[in-house]
């Protein structure tokens, strides 16, 4: 398993990669600089960087769709660099049981999309990108001490099922700050601040929403929209949301059924900390602290 650098041994990244000599296993170390974009096409690579800020991809996109890092194969290992100024995503994933680690994707039209299935996305963070953050649009991902900040549309998107999202930070971002798109995403000990729309947007059936953080967002807190079911909101502290004068802290749409919505912590939010826009027997309600409900009585005192 061969060590490779650039621009020590190659100019480029890709020129690494399609060398006849590069193999599964081998090792691509990118030196500080500013480095084109490139497309992962032999499994089992390991690309590193020198760190955020120092390793840089912009310039020439990997494909012709105008992204920066593109995976294609699977087992790859990207560490330590930063993508930004790219016509559309600075880091796409199209393969499976890749490991991506302390990775920035700034200043692109999106910043991350992950469209493959197990893999790892850890440390990484997307800022000042025109359109959604983090996009995971595959099934069992795990994403992990991952931030979302000051992107004009969804913090972290969750679009595909069966995944995993722990201590995530979704502030500042013009839209939702974490939206679920689909069924059995686990969303657990993370954080929504600050966002235009809600902190956390529920648009699917049978999530665990367990033990978040969702205040100051300008929308609701925590919010299920449309006819969904089976969702289980724990033990999560929401506070000082409904800034724009709507919202609530958690609110459970018109048509949401056998919705679990229990031990949560709720304060100062506006209009209601709990509002609930249907028939409330349509939904167990339980442990909850918060002043006021709507209906009255959701509350436990």
């Amino acid at each position: 398993m061969a060590i490779i650098v650039v621009p020590t041994d190659f100019p480029t990244v890709q020129a690494a990669i399609d060398d006849g000599n590069t193999n599964a296993g081998d090792t691509i170390k990118i030196l500080s600089g500013t480095f084109d974009g490139f497309e992962v096409t032999k499994e089992r690579l390991k690309i590193f960087g020198c760190g955020i800020e120092k390793t840089i991809i912009t310039g020439q996109p990997a494909d012709p769709g105008g992204n920066g890092v593109v995976v294609l194969a699977d087992q790859t290992i990207l560490q330590g660099f930063t993508a930004q100024g790219l016509f559309e995503e600075g880091v796409v994933v199209e393969s499976n049981h890749n490991v991506l680690t302390d990775i920035e994707s700034n200043f692109n039209i999106g910043g991350f999309q992950i469209k493959g299935s197990h893999n790892l996305i850890h440390n990484c963070s997307a800022s000042f990108n025109e359109g959604v953050a983090v996009e995971i649009n595959g099934l069992h991902n795990c994403t992990i001490k991952c931030n979302s900040s000051d992107n004009k549309e969804v913090g972290f998107n969750f679009v595909e099922n069966f995944n995993i999202a722990v201590n995530i930070r979704a502030n500042r971002n013009g839209n939702n700050g974490i939206e679920i798109d689909d069924e059995f995403l686990i969303l657990v000990k993370s954080t929504a601040l600050k966002n235009a729309e809600a902190g956390i947007a529920i648009l699917g059936s049978n999530n665990n929403i367990i033990g978040n953080f969702a205040c100051n967002n300008m929308g609701s807190g925590i919010g299920i929209d449309g006819d969904f079911i089976n969702n289980v909101i724990d033990t999560n502290i929401v506070r000082n949301n409904g800034t724009s004068g709507t919202g609530s802290g958690i609110l459970v749409g018109d048509d949401a059924m056998d919705n679990a919505i229990r031990f949560n912590k709720l304060k100062l939010n506006t209009p209601f900390d709990l509002e609930v826009l249907g028939d409330p027997a349509n939904n167990t309600f339980d442990g909850n602290k918060c002043t006021n409900s709507e209906p009255f009585g959701l509350c436990d005192p």
